[in-house]
């Protein structure tokens, strides 16, 4: 039976583990966008940033990455200025070089380029109120005026540190910190108003107003109107129902959770600030690291920052985390402030009555997308399950319902192919007769007074019925949704499925049922309809594989010889797979040459050969740019394009506008030897990602210089332990079939399930329950057959035992826990997604992850799928309320034409 493991690192995480879905990032707090040259150009490495808000002030362009992971310099407080204070004078002889040098190095490190500095005289000359355009430590008062009577402009604490870490290098000497002190995130960059008075005096003069401030283009971000674009791609009527029906619920709670925040504010001062959302910047929380969506709280002291979470918590009593007090934090794991004032009063705690609410969203904008999310789902005839009074709204146009029934009838002709930019033009032909026909038939039907609805397959059951009108119609009497950490979860109940029923609902689509019916396999990943199936049993949490995804790959780019070529002397971290110990920066030619022969494997202190994974290999980030050519090949033979390309438009992360950091979604890679001889091991041990991904087996391989025939016998009987049902064994005894891996999937809703039994497993073999932690987040178990029998009988949970074989494309749904062992030599690739009918899953795992430990790879969220979701909606809003106007404006000219 497995246990929880101790090593020096982990085992390898899965299609997307390393954060939850989304790789890492190279900045904590405020990333900056490498595409905006004028961005990029001043991006910089320093020390560790507990921002919500880092803009990098800096002439530097050397460092193109920023290390961010430096927790010595976290807690914040006084002691290397004491340090420096306390330090024995030296004699003036020997010190005044010093000094002469340091106030020549202050000197340098405030001076103002030249455009900095005419700005700044203009400010001066105009007296006018501005946006602070320089960090603090470059903000000056004039020279000739008392310092005393001036009232003194707060550094944030980013400017401050900056004071702090050249104390300490003062102390000890040492200015060749190569941690640049002229590099500073500064929390109050073009937030906090500044003037000038008629005296050059500079102070302070408030915070902008989120009414009053925002221009046009501000608002263009985040308001639907007649002139901007869609940050989605193309998006017909369908496509956009499709993704309110999904995701419009997630959206009202977000509004109504948004709303809460005015009744929790506690400040006399009523005031809201508004800080600018910036070109490249992602607003974190300092204290759970959630990304800040609207409205949060502010320091406007110090800028320390706190999400509305965090907020509510501390309101009602409770710890983020069970962890002791920190140093620089109180006991709430807040951080302390840094300002002079606040240190001499001894009030360095933050208290929620002196923080300032503060938004990002322009104005009203996110009261008017909610009150339109409810108007057009009602218009639309999209169901509503929020249950809010809204909701509950009908439209007693007879014409207008009329009008919008005969849009969705016509849209229902142009859908697109499953993979329209890959059809051919035979498809294509066909798909245009097709609509021809229907097109003739809804004629008939509209003279006649018929209920047609096109379509391309259509049954007696199905004949009249919108899908997405219709989509909860099989559920009317079943509880599908459960309270979660924020709201309510959709788990629709699993779907089993016989051939005869599925071929009724898409016939021609090559297919198969496995897992009893409820896993289904698609057999052509280029035909047309397989979006029909993929999305019934999608909707349900239940996974997909899609088989023979490598005809459409160049697979000599992915064999263990090619990269040995292009990378082997490239070093890399290994893990040894048996004990889960780090072999560090080792050249991948040892890891590479190790896939055909075991006798050039590294040799373990025993002798063995080591059962290794490549770590974390490429970055995340960096695929495109490591393997332009192999990406390229990715993309072009990805199955279901609609949902894994990163512009599909059932890919809602598409819909983050462009001025935003991107989540990474991969690809990734994930290489591994395999351990059909050792079942209870584990390639990847039982997690869960944040967000969807597809993961294509693009290799499988046997060593050639021993014996295979054990090799194979012990991967027949990983399969029969695996549960595997007949259809899988059958087609992994087939000769020219190799399985690679063997996957454990379970569903979603029985996540909490498999925790409680693990935690009982790990109290039974005598280990304590560490606080912060998560046994499935933590990726310390590996579920072998011993542990899925206990959970089938203790719990009733059965996963799907799925054996992905070369070419196989697996699909896994959001927070549904899996593990994987590779059964063979297996190279992987994946690609992380957002769907739609997922994406209640994606927003509980953001607050699921945010009490993890600060340690923990899962704890930042790097999703922001607040933000996605918000955008998705006001695209899918604008399109469908700019193609009723067009519609009205139609009928309205042909009735002047005939008039």
């Amino acid at each position: 039976m497995s246990h929880p493991i101790t090593t020096l690192d982990m085992a390898m995480p899965s299609s997307s583990s390393t954060a939850g879905g989304v790789g890492i990032e190279n900045s904590r707090k405020r990333s900056l966008d490498s595409n905006n040259a004028n961005q990029a150009a001043l991006l910089a490495a320093r020390v560790e940033p507990k921002s919500i808000i880092e803009i990098h002030i800096s002439n530097d362009t050397a460092h193109k990455k920023v290390c961010l992971e430096h927790k010595e310099v976290e807690a914040v407080d006084d002691t290397s200025i004491k340090a420096a204070a306390e330090t024995p004078a030296a004699p003036a002889s020997a010190t005044a070089p010093e000094n002469e040098q340091e106030k020549k190095q202050d000197k340098d490190l405030i001076e103002l380029t030249a455009e900095e500095q005419q700005l700044d005289e203009e400010y001066r000359k105009n007296c006018t109120i501005f946006l602070q355009h320089l960090p603090c430590f470059k903000l000056q008062q004039p020279t000739d005026v008392d310092a005393s009577t001036v009232p003194r402009i707060p550094k944030c604490r980013e400017c401050r540190r900056r004071h702090i870490s050249k104390a300490a290098t003062s102390v000890s000497g040492n200015h060749n910190n190569s941690n640049s002190n002229n590099d500073v995130y500064c929390r109050f960059y073009e937030f906090r108003r500044l003037q000038y008075n008629a005296a050059g005096e500079l102070r302070v003069a408030g915070f902008p107003n989120p009414y009053n401030e925002p221009t046009p283009a501000d608002f263009s971000v985040w308001q639907p109107d007649e002139k901007t674009a869609p940050t989605a791609g193309y998006m017909d009527i369908q496509v956009c129902r499709y993704i309110l029906l999904h995701a419009g619920d997630q959206f009202c709670y977000l509004w109504r959770q948004e709303a809460e925040a005015l009744k929790l504010h506690e400040n006399p001062d009523d005031t809201i600030a508004w800080k600018k959302a910036v070109q490249g910047i992602r607003e974190i929380c300092d204290v759970c690291d959630t990304t800040l969506f609207n409205y949060h709280w502010t320091c406007n002291k110090c800028g320390f920052g706190l999400c509305l979470d965090c907020f509510k918590d501390r309101k009602d009593g409770q710890r983020l985390r069970r962890v002791e007090k920190e140093r620089g934090r109180d006991e709430y794991h807040w951080l302390l402030c840094t300002d002079d004032d606040a240190a001499a009063a001894g009030k360095q705690q933050h208290e929620l009555r002196s923080l300032m609410l503060t938004q990002i969203i322009a104005g009203d904008s996110l009261n008017v997308l909610g009150r339109l999310l409810h108007d057009v789902r009602t218009l639309w005839q999209v169901p509503q399950v929020c249950g809010c009074l809204l909701s509950k709204q009908q439209v007693d146009d007879p014409e207008l319902t009329a009008l919008i029934q005969d849009m969705i009838k016509e849209s229902q002709l142009k859908q697109q192919t499953s993979a329209s930019s890959l059809a051919t033009e035979q498809t294509l032909r066909q798909q245009q007769r097709l609509e021809e026909l229907h097109a003739k038939k809804l004629e008939f039907a509209r003279e006649r007074g018929i209920d047609y609805v096109p379509g391309r397959v259509w049954t007696k059951e199905t004949l009249g019925k919108d899908p997405i009108t219709s989509a909860f119609d099989n559920f009317k009497h079943i509880n599908f949704l459960r309270k979660g950490l924020a709201g309510l979860r959709r788990f629709l109940p699993p779907r089993a499925m016989t051939l005869a029923h599925s071929t009724q609902l898409a016939p021609g689509v090559p297919h198969e049922w496995l897992c009893d019916g409820k896993l289904l396999r698609l057999t052509d990943p280029m035909h047309p309809d397989n979006r029909v199936l993929y999305q019934d049993v999608w909707k349900c949490g239940q996974p997909v594989m899609i088989s023979e995804v490598a005809r459409s790959l160049n697979l000599d780019l992915w064999h263990p010889e090619a990269f040995c070529k292009d990378f082997g002397d490239k070093p890399n971290d290994l893990i040894n797979c048996l004990n889960g110990n780090l072999v560090p920066n080792q050249p991948m030619r040892h890891f590479w040459e190790g896939f055909q022969c075991i006798s050039k494997r590294l040799l373990d202190v025993n002798g063995k050969p080591m059962l290794l994974k490549l770590k974390d290999w490429p970055p995340g980030d960096d695929f495109a740019e490591i393997m332009p050519t192999r990406f390229a090949d990715l993309m072009k033979g990805l199955p279901m394009p609609e949902y894994t390309l990163r512009t599909g438009n059932l890919n809602i992360a598409s819909c983050l506008p462009k001025m935003f950091v991107p989540p990474d979604l991969g690809p990734k890679m994930y290489n591994a030897y395999g351990s059909a001889l050792h079942p209870d091991k584990g390639t990847t041990n039982l997690h869960l990602d944040i967000s969807d991904a597809v993961n294509i087996m693009v290799y499988v391989g046997i060593p050639k210089d021993e014996d295979s025939k054990p090799q194979l016998a012990a991967t027949q009987k990983a399969i029969a332990l695996g549960g595997c049902d007949y259809i899988t064994r059958a087609r992994c005894q087939d000769p020219d079939v190799l399985p690679g891996a063997l996957w454990h999937i379970f569903p979603a809703r029985d996540a909490d399930k498999i925790r409680d039994l693990l935690n009982r497993v790990t109290l039974e073999k005598g280990f304590r329950l560490e606080p912060d932690h998560d046994p499935i987040h933590d990726q310390n178990w590996y579920l072998d057959d011993k542990l899925r029998a206990r959970l089938f009988k203790e719990y009733g949970v059965e996963g799907y035992p799925i054996v992905q074989c070369l070419g196989d494309a697996v699909f896994i749904p959001a927070g549904a826990p899996h593990q994987v062992q590779n059964l063979h030599n297996c190279i992987k690739v994946a690609e992380d997604f957002v769907s739609p009918e997922n994406i209640t899953h994606c927003y509980h795992l953001t607050h699921e992850f945010r009490r993890l430990s600060h340690s923990h790879t899962n704890h930042e969220d790097k999703l922001q799928i607040k933000n996605i979701i918000y955008h998705a909606i006001k695209d899918c809003c604008t399109i469908l309320t700019r193609a009723l106007d067009e519609r009205i404006e139609s009928e309205m000219a042909k009735v002047r034409g005939e008039t």
